[in-house]
């Protein structure tokens, strides 16, 4: 039960005692329900303060009384405004104008105890002529922490979205597009696409890397660990790769297998990873899968359609590490090819009973030739109305490469 729920539980249990306070003398059996209530009252956490419409205060539960340091004797018949401290009157005086039956906002009040001033959150709401005040520096707290952590999530946004490139390379021979859609504001897939710098040697070179992963999960620890994976396979480049040497997705992928053990992700994170290398002077695609079941797919002239099907485990804490056997594939590139590689969320994507699998790949060859940036938008255009209602289940990740 979230806090705002279990205040109204509160208020509600309030306005049932009192009820049953203002019946007590036509009633006998009232009696019975004023003590059971006022118990309950007792009993939890909450600071009760109920008070009739000129502001006399008609009951305080034992944690109010111990608080402010009266018993109920000394509160019975006492203005509300007298146990307020005299910089906090006005606001109280405007809160009770203002006042519905809806709870208020919580607002920090001074209240005069009998032996010194205390500060308390409260909340306000005014039913059948009694005013109800309720404080709990415990739902304060937490509200406040709420308020740090959309903070905290909001930068999260931020920064993950700002891993994401925010261009895709083109040339002549090669064209690049993406879709991206987060089944929640903060996703945990990722994906990137960037030219292998060769340094003096870049004349003789062209390569592109090209890779998609999928971090289990949603929410801030699954963004946090998409960016550790995007920033790990850079890393590669900055501290294995040497100009000029033979470029193995195995051997990156080793790589990050390596970093990935060394932190000590928890055994219940998963990443999936799918890595290609585009060689476009030597015309080979060469790709590692870590756990990718999507298999991504190349549409070739005519429609023929290839799915490069070779996989391995995804990267976990949890197997062992002699598990692990990752291995090169590669596949001759031929004009006008085109790769598609999609993280589980699009194909997997369901309305009513059908999956979206089926209906996309028959869209792939029909739309293959086009370029990148418009075969994506028809992507999106006919995955909306296969949609329809339908919330996105998970994360939607899905590069398109053009020769």
């Amino acid at each position: 039960m979230d806090n705002e729920r279990y205040s109204c539980y509160n208020y509600r249990k309030i306005m049932a005692m009192t009820s049953s306070a203002v019946r007590k003398d036509t009633m006998e059996s009232s009696f019975d329900i004023l003590k059971v209530n006022e118990t309950i009252a007792d009993m939890i956490d909450d600071h009760i303060l109920v008070c009739d419409a000129k502001g006399s205060i008609i009951f305080a539960n034992k944690p109010m009384q111990s608080y402010l340091g009266y018993n109920y004797m000394e509160l019975k018949g006492k203005s509300f405004f007298d146990i307020i401290a005299d910089i906090h009157v006005d606001k109280l005086n405007w809160l009770i104008n203002s006042i519905s039956e809806s709870p208020s906002d919580w607002e920090r009040v001074l209240f005069k105890g009998k032996h010194h001033v205390t500060e308390l959150h409260i909340k306000l709401l005014q039913k059948d002529s009694l005013i109800y005040i309720y404080g709990n520096e415990k739902y304060a707290e937490l509200e406040r922490i709420q308020k740090k952590l959309n903070i905290e999530i909001a930068n999260a946004i931020k920064i993950h979205k700002r891993s994401l490139p925010e261009s895709l390379p083109e040339t002549e021979k090669i064209s690049f597009a993406s879709l991206y859609i987060p089944a929640q504001e903060l996703g945990g897939d990722l994906f990137d696409v960037f030219k292998v710098d060769n340094g003096l040697l870049n004349d003789y070179f062209e390569q592109y890397v090209c890779f998609v992963a999928d971090v289990s999960g949603h929410g801030l620890d699954s963004a946090m660990l998409a960016i550790f994976v995007k920033d790990t396979i850079r890393s590669y480049f900055r501290l294995k790769h040497i100009p000029g040497q033979v470029l193995s997705p195995k051997e990156i992928m080793n790589f990050f297998l390596e970093q990935y053990r060394k932190e000590g992700y928890p055994v219940e994170c998963l990443v999936c990873v799918f890595l290609s290398v585009i060689d476009l002077k030597t015309n080979e695609l060469t790709y590692c899968n870590a756990g990718c079941h999507m298999c991504p797919v190349i549409v070739m002239d005519k429609g023929k359609m290839i799915e490069l099907d070779e996989g391995n485990l995804p990267i976990s804490t949890a197997l062992d590490i002699s598990l692990y056997k990752f291995e090169d594939y590669s596949l001759h590139l031929s004009p006008s090819m085109t790769l598609f590689i999609m993280s589980d969320g699009l194909p997997e994507q369901k309305s009513g009973n059908e999956y979206y699998e089926d209906r996309l790949k028959r869209l792939f060859t029909k739309i293959y030739n086009f370029e990148p940036d418009v075969i994506i938008q028809k992507i999106r255009e006919d995955f909306n109305d296969f949609l329809k209602n339908e919330e996105v289940r998970d994360d939607i990740t899905l590069v398109v490469a053009k020769l």
